[in-house]
């Protein structure tokens, strides 16, 4: 389970003149987009201005941030990571909300692009999670409440037990062909998300896989953070949670630019940081929380746009030749 936040990590704020450099030959650009699970963007732009996200502050100095509107699904964890990890809609990744999904089919996620124009040996493709639901790579299976409870449970009205029995059906249902990430999972160099955790299981998790990847060659990295999003179901957007939680982020952002700026790696990765949603002001969900942002210390990323949109941005900036992609992606890129 997740453990509330209470701000021990000391922020370390970036240092030293050094970005990421878009004239580096694409062939030797890596990237990290990590996602803040259910960060507001409005929320973001009151911390910075109240300067609680140095670290943010800095890369988004170095680069630019920009805002991003969720279209084309719901809002929530599923259907946005799918948009924002293929540049599809529903209708091609076939994962529509937490509740209607499927596996996103193979060829179409962002790391076999990068596999696809590069060559698999010559790019690492790396996914580290922090939540199993919605993220976990789980297959085909009968839920374990299925196996084990009998259809009749003592003091069940008939009311409540038509609302379990559709609960357990419908899990059976969506768990006939698995996750959304079950077959992406295969085609990665390293993937650990199979249990959740809270931002210093991820963090120390991604700082030992870039000091192992990083220097043997380029590489792409996806981190999804969920304590933002925890934190808002419990406490609601606003709590001092939820606020902390963003601060705790942000230092673990500072966190690993260090390391990549010790194995000699910063000038030549782009990093970017968004989310799969906001969440609704004041509340405990996110039921149009359409507004989240793209930040990266890119300084050619300059346009706003849509969720969609992030994945052409993260392949042009790697280099990809965008015209090549079948089918063709509905969103472009956010650089100029």
């Amino acid at each position: 389970m997740f453990v509330r936040s209470r701000l021990f990590l000391s922020v370390l704020v970036l240092v030293g003149a050094t970005a990421f450099k878009p004239s580096t030959p694409p062939r030797q650009r890596s990237a990290i987009l990590i996602s803040w699970d259910g960060a507001l963007r409005e929320h973001i732009n009151d911390s910075l201005k109240r300067s609680q996200m140095p670290n943010l502050a800095q890369l988004i100095k170095e680069g630019r941030m920009v805002d991003i509107e969720v279209s084309g699904h719901v809002t929530d964890t599923r259907s946005g990571h799918a948009q924002m990890l293929t540049g599809y809609d529903p209708s091609v990744t076939g994962v529509f909300s937490n509740t209607v999904f499927r596996p996103i089919p193979l060829g179409i996620s962002i790391f076999e692009r990068l596999q696809q124009a590069f060559g698999k040996k010559d790019i690492a493709t790396i996914m580290v999670t922090g939540k199993a639901m919605g993220l976990g790579p789980g297959g085909p299976k009968v839920p374990a409440e299925m196996e084990a409870a009998s259809p009749n449970q003592p003091n069940d009205d008939d009311e409540k037990q038509a609302r379990r029995l559709e609960k357990m059906r419908l899990a059976v249902e969506q768990n006939l062909l698995g996750q959304p990430f079950h077959l992406v999972k295969g085609t990665l160099t390293a993937w650990d998300g199979d249990m959740p955790r809270d931002a210093r299981g991820v963090g120390q998790k991604v700082l030992s896989l870039i000091d192992k990847f990083g220097p043997k060659g380029r590489f792409f990295l996806f981190v999804h953070f969920g304590d933002v999003d925890v934190n808002g179901h419990k406490y609601g957007e606003g709590s001092p949670e939820y606020d902390g939680a963003l601060v705790s982020l942000d230092a673990w952002l500072g966190r690993m630019v260090a390391q990549l700026k010790t194995d000699g790696l910063y000038d030549h990765t782009a990093v970017y940081i968004t989310a799969d949603h906001g969440f609704d002001v004041g509340t405990t969900h996110h039921a149009k929380a359409t507004h989240i942002f793209l930040a990266g210390n890119d300084p050619q990323l300059t346009s706003a746009g849509e969720q969609r949109d992030i994945t052409p941005t993260v392949l042009q900036a790697l280099g990809v030749d965008l015209s090549t992609i079948t089918p063709a992606l509905p969103g472009k890129s956010l650089r100029k």
